[in-house]
């Protein structure tokens, strides 16, 4: 903080004794899994080793929405906020909760009609197959000798609901 900077505003601080003290509102910043934590400053007197005096002071910490609070008037506008980095973006829709699948037959070593494997529609494994629909993929697994792919999670996804 500069000369020219105004102070942090003030905010009320609830004391888990039930006493509410008034302190400054340095910082509003998000956490993965606490939410949102304010950086509140709060006046207090310090010993000083070197002159061996007590000097007001500042004990700063993190408090929750619930033991720091606004006060009424107040803006808290030019508070520095620091937000979470942005998620990786997510697939397009279209790909979210799609509950298609493929079936690619393996050929046995003599040419035959071998076995199939029920794949998810985005596993490389499945090949140029076409799309089929959850039922479709519950009937090709009921076929003998078919099975559920483990490496694209279509054993996970079907195999409760054979």
């Amino acid at each position: 903080m500069t000369e020219a900077d105004p102070p942090p505003p003030p905010i009320k601080v609830y004391l888990p004794d039930g006493q509410v003290l008034r302190g400054r509102l340095h910082r509003r910043q998000q956490f993965e899994r606490a939410g949102w934590l304010y950086w509140v400053g709060l006046p207090l007197w310090a010993n000083d080793p070197e002159t061996e005096t007590v000097a007001p002071s500042e004990y700063r910490v993190f408090l929750t929405a619930g033991q720091a609070q606004p006060i009424e008037g107040v803006s808290y506008d030019q508070v520095p906020t620091v937000y979470l980095r942005p998620p990786e973006p997510s697939p397009p829709a279209q790909a979210e909760g799609r509950w298609a699948f493929k079936v690619r037959r393996e050929r046995t070593r003599g040419g035959g009609r071998g076995s199939a494997v029920v794949h998810v529609w985005d596993c490389p494994d499945a090949g140029d197959s076409d799309e089929i629909d959850v039922h479709e993929a519950l009937d090709a697994l009921r076929l003998p000798g078919a099975q559920a792919c483990k490496q694209c999670d279509a054993a996970a996804a079907l195999t409760p609901l054979v």
